[in-house]
């Protein structure tokens, strides 16, 4: 489970958003409307001219808490490779299989052997799919899955080259690809301690999705890009390496169905409209860097499930928010400046909508219901209601488990269930995640309830709670990339005397 270190001092320099050209107002735009769209936001940072200018966090997140920024993580590995080939340790050239003679076929197709560390960057895969297999050999699948078409042609998104890439980078160095970045790069920058990435199965960093950082730790790592690898006067990464990694070096028009995603791809960066660059990541984890302005924008989130999401957050940026922007200072503007400071100290996740009481939850509060066979082999259910709050009592075949819900409001607590990954995938945490529940009336009969899961692992469920007569009827949607299966569903129990 993620904890906050110890606060940390950040090698950047602070500015108001109005001397550098920033209206504060336009920031309160963008702000609001990702809040009228209901979005579960959790971090918005702004830098620009190389200076933090704004920060703002939904609670329960904070500068100092590590965060998944799931597909975020590729950049790190790219700027990894990048490093490693600066230092002469790898060529981009390299063919894949030079350093996986383990997993090479005898009879491996010459689609498979020419491809390089190169096209793995640029996602120009030989596997026009590509999935995981159900074992725990997720490297070795990439060598024994049929090939399709020759690498470096055409852009195929899979996470299985960046996690080629990082395992070679952690076979060369000996360490962790985290640790090896930490004196080249991360160190150099200022950022936080404690940086770390949940592991494969296989036991490599899984580099493709799994890297636990600060917001802005992320921003850092993205301002140095745009001052194109140079820190403060120290070249951390070679200018060529971060040009061509941040340039459209293959079309993703054809393979991508939005626009965002249409601008082209480097390496594991993609490009934006308005000439940016930008590392993206499940769930509306986004670094998105600016030249033409000379702007950062960091965002953190969880909109797993969301439609149009991340069109909604970029269209904030670009609409509301770029227009604008001044090439000068702007006027100090401090009633402005306080609007924006007081709305932002009371952010937090959305509440679920929905009426405080109802007369069904004094009819129903104690009742036991034994169920039918259901998806979420739920074999009985109790709700109780008191005030503010709800609590619900299952018993699944793993035990009985309580989830607390607040009724116009979010009640933390661990999610009552142990077997989901911890820092290695597959192999079972131990401990429930963090998570954060709340309901709300949305009929005299039914409960409307969510679930955040706030931990390492990103993910959500819905659930409608309906009471007819002696039955009840729940139906649950689970919103996770690999967890929650067993909270999917409908089940119907009828009330025991």
């Amino acid at each position: 489970m993620s904890t906050n270190d110890s606060i940390h001092k950040y090698n950047i320099t602070e500015a108001t958003l109005e001397s550098t050209g920033i209206p504060s107002g336009a920031v309160m735009k963008v702000i609001r409307e990702l809040e009228d769209k209901r979005l579960p936001m959790h971090s918005l940072l702004i830098l620009r001219h190389g200076e933090l200018v704004h920060e703002s966090y939904w609670k329960p997140f904070c500068r100092e808490r590590k965060h998944r920024l799931y597909s975020v993580s590729k950049s790190f590995v790219s700027l990894a490779i990048g490093i490693m080939a600066d230092e002469g340790r790898i060529s981009l050239n390299d063919p894949v299989v030079k350093y996986f003679p383990e997993y090479v076929p005898a009879d491996a197709d010459e689609f498979l052997t020419r491809a390089t560390i190169r096209d793995m960057l640029m996602m120009t895969d030989c596997h026009m799919e590509f999935n995981y297999s159900d074992g725990n050999e997720w490297l070795k699948a990439w060598f024994d899955e049929p090939v399709s078409h020759p690498a470096g042609a055409v852009f195929s998104y899979a996470t299985i080259c960046t996690n080629l890439c990082c395992t070679i980078v952690e076979k060369l160095s000996g360490m962790d690809f985290i640790d090896y970045l930490y004196p080249r790069m991360l160190d150099p920058v200022g950022a936080s301690k404690g940086i770390k990435c949940i592991k494969m199965p296989d036991g490599y960093s899984f580099g493709g999705s799994g890297v636990l950082a600060t917001p802005l730790d992320l921003a850092l790592v993205a301002q140095l890009c745009m001052n194109k690898g140079n820190w403060q006067g120290n070249q951390l990464i070679s200018e060529g390496f971060i040009l061509e990694a941040t340039a459209a070096q293959v079309d993703t028009s054809v393979a991508c169905d939005v626009i965002d995603e249409q601008q082209g791809y480097g390496y594991q960066f993609w490009r934006t409209r308005y000439n940016g660059f930008a590392c993206y990541g499940m769930g509306s984890q986004y670094a998105i860097c600016l030249p033409d302005h000379d702007m950062v924008i960091v965002i953190t989130a969880d909109t797993q499930g969301y439609t149009n999401a991340g069109y909604i957050i970029h269209e904030a940026i670009f609409t509301m928010l770029l227009p604008s922007l001044s090439d000068e200072p702007l006027p100090d503007d401090p009633s402005a400046q306080k609007v924006l400071s007081d709305y932002t100290s009371s952010l937090g996740l959305p509440l679920v909508q929905g009426e405080l009481f109802s007369k069904t939850a004094d009819r129903v509060s104690g009742t036991k219901y034994h169920f039918r066979d259901n998806p979420m082999n739920i074999k009985s259910v109790r709700f109780e209601f008191s005030g503010d709050e709800a609590v619900m009592t299952y018993e699944k075949p793993n035990g009985v488990h309580k989830l607390c819900f607040g009724i116009g409001k979010l009640i933390e607590q661990s999610f009552p269930e142990t077997h989901y990954s911890g820092m290695q995938i597959r192999t079972p945490a131990g401990y429930g995640y963090e998570c954060r529940a709340g309901a709300g009336w949305v009929k005299e009969n039914c409960l409307r309830a969510k679930v955040y899961i706030t931990d390492d692992y990103f993910g959500s469920f819905d659930m409608n709670v309906v009471f007819i007569g002696d039955e009840v009827t729940v139906i649950m949607k689970k919103i996770a990339e690999d967890f929650l299966h067993d909270y999917q569903g409908t089940a119907t129990g009828k009330r025991i005397d």
